[in-house]
């Protein structure tokens, strides 16, 4: 789209010019930005008929994540996006139409095939009749992955300076081979949430700031990017729905990690389908396969939430040489990094033994299903964190400190043995008030901790520590206001008891 600004006084100025010298040149338009990115659009076949959404304005889904409850066409995240994590630059995209809330697959670039080759990945699946067990190397078995780093190509760089190189990464999945639809849905979590048959993992729908993902990031023309070296699709790439059923419908392309499958584009008869004809977790129930999720070309593309319990994968090193944790030590660059790190970890270590307790014994469905938020997302930190840690030299930036066994206990919020006990033996609905006060208090010393880092530290950090820090306090202070509007009603009730 032309974008042409013209002022009365730039227009005056033009004519004088000319007026004054009869060899002046005509006045130069400014050019057509769409124009410089032509050579990077793709064709979609499933843009080509008359089924499914218009591909030139699709809903832009900036607005579709709810922290709160899950519906349809929505992102039911376990945490809210982070406005100042690193992203596109909106002022240089010209595929989205902020105003009518769309955006152009057609007139998107992507980054194109090239030299980039890391090798094909690998996926090993086993059953045993209760779990499917999936090894992946987070490359695509297929071979196909585009030109990376971004960097090589300044004009899409510009728009996305996203610095990653896709690396292998072993994960590593454990799903019920017979997954049961939970009593309530439950939110989808940070990184992946599942994996492709082709060996890459999927997250959802959205990027570190919680926009619409699949229309702001590039992505390569095979359908994936890395963050930082972890290569993933946060949407089907069309080229895997390729084996459907007799009648038309899509074949399976994946699973989540609740261990439902995931199958392409086309229901029953071969038809594309749309969010109106999936439910708020992006999925449905018929036979004979029973339920499924489907990806869509429309928001949140893949899935909306978990309708199973999910299983995050584990993450395991790929090989004897640390070639999982290339770009992992940049992401901690001091002894205070690495003391933060180490806190943090044990911090979060503490909640999930809360978030256990909470599985077995909380007795209303809004504190088991805050547990089972804060277990996700504190799973995958913990990994993370290990990840980085992992990837520092036992030599290097670690002069502060010894680490014993009790060296956490003095950090803000951490329980103290007694109240720890005392959770484990209360129940009922004392049990599920004396969750939400402690876990406020957890929170309450998280925080504290980011704000103790950024005091040592200011925010000079690598941009990954940077976010998982504005992260955990982002996400800590909205649960803490949803645990004290919960923790009167608990008292309420108890009261009234």
């Amino acid at each position: 789209m032309s974008r042409r600004i013209a002022g009365v006084g730039v227009l005056l100025s033009v004519v004088l010019m000319v007026a004054c010298d009869a060899n002046a040149s005509e006045p130069t338009q400014d050019p057509d930005p769409t124009k410089a990115l032509e050579e990077y659009f793709i064709s979609v076949t499933l843009c080509d008929d008359a089924q499914g959404p218009d591909c030139t304005r699709l809903h832009l889904g900036d607005r579709e994540l709810t922290t709160t409850q899950p519906a349809v066409g929505k992102l039911y995240s376990c945490q809210p996006g982070n406005p100042n994590a690193p992203g596109s630059v909106d002022s240089k995209i010209t595929w989205i139409d902020n105003g009518a809330g769309t955006w152009n697959l057609l007139t998107k670039p992507f980054l194109p095939a090239g030299r980039f080759s890391p090798g094909p990945g690998s996926i090993a699946m086993t059953e045993d009749g209760e779990t499917r067990s999936i090894t992946i190397t987070n490359l695509p078995v297929d071979g196909q992955i585009g030109d990376w780093p971004l960097t090589q190509y300044p004009v899409l760089s510009e728009i996305d300076p996203n610095p990653g190189t896709p690396q292998a990464t072993r994960y590593a999945f454990q799903l019920p081979m017979n997954p049961a639809v939970a009593e309530s849905p439950s939110c989808s979590s940070l990184g992946p949430i599942g994996t492709t048959l082709n060996g890459v993992v999927l997250y959802n729908a959205v990027d570190a700031r919680g926009e619409d993902a699949v229309a702001h990031e590039i992505v390569d023309v095979f359908g994936g990017h890395p963050a930082m070296s972890e290569y993933h699709y946060h949407f089907l790439p069309e080229r895997l729905d390729v084996a459907p059923f007799a009648d038309g419908h899509s074949g399976l392309v994946g699973y989540i990690a609740d261990g439902f499958g995931l199958y392409g584009y086309r229901g029953v008869g071969g038809q594309e389908l749309s969010n109106a004809d999936l439910d708020v977790c992006h999925g449905h129930d018929h036979e004979p396969i029973g339920y499924h999720y489907h990806a869509t070309l429309e928001y949140p593309y893949v899935i909306g939430c978990y309708r199973g319990t999910p299983a995050l994968p584990q993450i395991a090193s790929i090989s004897a040489s640390d070639a999982m944790l290339v770009g992992a030590t940049s992401m901690v660059n001091s002894a205070d990094e690495v003391q933060f790190l180490r806190g943090m970890k044990a911090h979060h270590e503490q909640a999930l033994e809360m978030t256990k307790l909470a599985k077995r014994h909380a007795t209303t469905d809004a504190v088991r299903g805050m547990a089972a938020q804060m277990d996700a997302v504190q799973s995958y930190e913990v990994q993370m964190m290990g990840r980085w840690l992992r990837g520092v030299s036992p030599h290097d930036l670690t002069s502060t400190e010894t680490h014993d066994s009790g060296a956490h206990t003095s950090m803000p919020g951490m329980l103290s043995p007694q109240q720890m006990a005392s959770l484990r033996s209360a129940r009922g609905l004392a049990f599920d008030l004396r969750f939400m006060e402690l876990m406020i208090e957890h929170h309450r010393g998280a925080i504290t901790m980011v704000d103790e880092l950024f005091e040592q530290t200011g925010r000079e950090h690598a941009q990954g520590m940077l976010n998982l820090a504005d992260g955990i306090e982002a996400l800590q202070n909205a649960e803490i206001e949803a645990m004290q509007t919960l923790a009167e009603r608990l008292r309420s009730t108890l009261t009234a008891s």
